[in-house]
């Protein structure tokens, strides 16, 4: 099928391509010349817009690449994955969103640095270094890995193109729409691309189990999985070991991360009002639980079709699942390598589109918070505040730069999209952001030095948790994002009850 229909599925994928950069480049026409418009968008968006832009960009190409492999490589229990984060978006819209949004249009605040600096009245910008550094070293991190997984999925789909060439045709239509239309462009392009997502994860996984004899093939084939393959929902781990698997990277520690993503927190300050937040949580929660259902079972239905010997799926992964050990990132690609040969080609083009959206709707998005850490919390803010239109062409230089930075870190291919993105760039963002945020927005006492000492705590213990620990703590494995989060809240609390200060926020209901 793949043979016959190749030209047909790069045709449809080429459509899609330029069809989302018209849609950057079209909304980039009702941008206004100010840094807050190409920042926020001047704080027009609605429900529909915010809540699946913002749950786009914050489910990249970990759920369509990492979430199929880790469900390929760990078996039923990934569905876990699914209460972990929905309860993230629903503590994120329903607690955070509509707080975040009237306190930073009272402040005046365009970015995440804005808000933390302003609600303290900051004279020696600290705090806002601080935020600015956190940003751009976790972005550059996250960016990186959303380039990796284009290179994967174009390999995947196209094998006489090269991963490297893959990686850099990703990069470069993520660059074109985003230095053009900035954050709005962002915004359109996300809702067009999460509309993509959740279709793609609705209707091929229900075509997979269809077509291949439905759930009892799939129970059948996964039974032949060797040991260590969980073929029950609930994890056979007990005692300590269950603990860790439940606040793991793969069930419920994941939602630590949620109240602290630039990527999302900017979409809840760009709300027309506080009603949309309400409606934008509803939309949100709905979406998410569809993706993670279709990505996992994916996931499981091409490990199933390996395991009854269907060819397209014994070859790509018989070999390397003989293996002693198996390898980080088997099974990232099956989302494409299941479009490629059990669909026609035109349909085929959208699944890979699909996981281009995954990937663009994150990576656009970050680029735009990075660069605003550069270009308004730096320049803007520091160096030259005379609010000339010549700021937005420090905004888009700095997305160039960063997107070539972050496609330069990863021209080796040797990457786990879901340990890369869930183990540095979410957790790191998470664990330095979310207990300052959520403090700032519930705890009138939360003060200027606990916020700088939680955020160093969170970003220090993040990154040292995995690089020197390796998430081990006595033979169990302890995800690094829970434990940096406690810590980080633990000294923000701590500090804040030594070394009270005054705030220029008022905690609303």
């Amino acid at each position: 099928m793949w043979e016959s229909g190749s030209f047909v599925f790069a045709i449809s994928f080429a459509v899609y391509t330029l069809f989302i950069v018209a849609v950057g480049v079209f909304s980039s026409r009702f941008a206004k010349k100010s840094d807050e418009d190409f920042f926020l968008a001047g704080r027009s968006l609605g429900s529909w817009i915010a809540a699946l832009s913002a749950s786009a960009s914050s489910e990249s190409g970990w759920v369509t690449l990492g979430l199929v492999g880790w469900a390929f490589r760990s078996g039923v229990t990934a569905y876990w994955i699914i209460p972990g984060c929905v309860l993230g978006f629903i503590f994120n819209w329903f607690v955070l969103a509509g707080r975040l949004r009237d306190q930073s249009e009272r402040l005046g605040a365009m970015t995440l640095p804005d808000f933390f600096s302003f609600s303290f009245k900051e004279r020696l910008p600290i705090l806002r270094i601080i935020t600015v550094v956190v940003i751009i070293t976790a972005m550059w991190l996250y960016v990186a890995a959303q380039f990796n997984a284009a290179g994967k999925s174009f390999n995947a789909a196209f094998p006489e193109l090269n991963y490297t060439w893959g990686m850099l045709i990703g990069a470069a239509i993520v660059l074109f729409y985003t230095v053009i239309g900035g954050f709005r462009a962002a915004c359109w392009t996300d809702f067009v691309q999460a509309l993509i997502m959740v279709g793609t994860l609705i209707i091929f996984p229900i075509y997979m189990i269809v077509s291949q004899g439905g759930f009892e093939y799939l129970q059948t084939e996964l039974a032949k999985a060797g040991e260590g393959y969980s073929l029950s929902l609930w994890p056979s781990a007990t005692g300590p070991a269950l603990f860790g698997f439940l606040l793991g990277s793969g069930a419920l520690g994941i939602n630590f991360g949620y109240p602290g993503q630039p990527h999302v927190l900017v979409r809840f300050m760009a709300l027309k009002d506080r009603k949309a937040a309400i409606a934008g949580g509803f939309i949100s929660v709905v979406w998410a639980i569809c993706i993670y259902l279709g990505a996992v079972t994916v996931g499981l239905m091409v490990r199933a079709m390996m395991e009854g010997g269907v060819d397209w799926a014994t070859a790509e992964y018989a070999t390397k699942m003989a293996m002693d050990e198996v390898p980080n990132g088997i099974g990232d690609t099956g989302l494409v390598l299941a479009a490629k040969n059990m669909i026609p080609g035109i349909m085929g083009g959208m699944v890979l589109a699909a996981v281009l959206a995954a990937i663009c709707s994150t990576a656009d998005s970050q680029l735009v918070v990075a660069a605003s850490a550069g270009a308004n919390d730096i320049y803007s803010r520091l160096i030259d505040r005379s609010k000339r239109k010549a700021h937005l062409l420090v905004n888009r230089a700095i997305v160039l730069l960063l997107g070539v930075g972050a496609a330069l870190l990863v021209l080796n291919q040797n990457v786990s999209v879901f340990e890369f993105v869930l183990d540095y760039g979410w957790a790191v963002l998470g664990a330095s952001f979310g207990p300052q945020m959520i403090l700032l927005l519930l705890w009138k006492r939360a003060s200027y030095a606990g916020c700088i000492a939680g955020m160093l705590t969170g970003f220090t213990v993040a990154i040292a948790w995995k690089m020197f620990a390796q998430n081990q703590f006595h033979g169990v494995e302890v995800y690094n994002l829970p434990f940096a989060f406690v810590c980080s809240l633990i000294i923000n609390v701590i500090f804040s009850w030594i070394w009270p200060s005054s705030r220029n926020a008022t905690v609303t209901a």
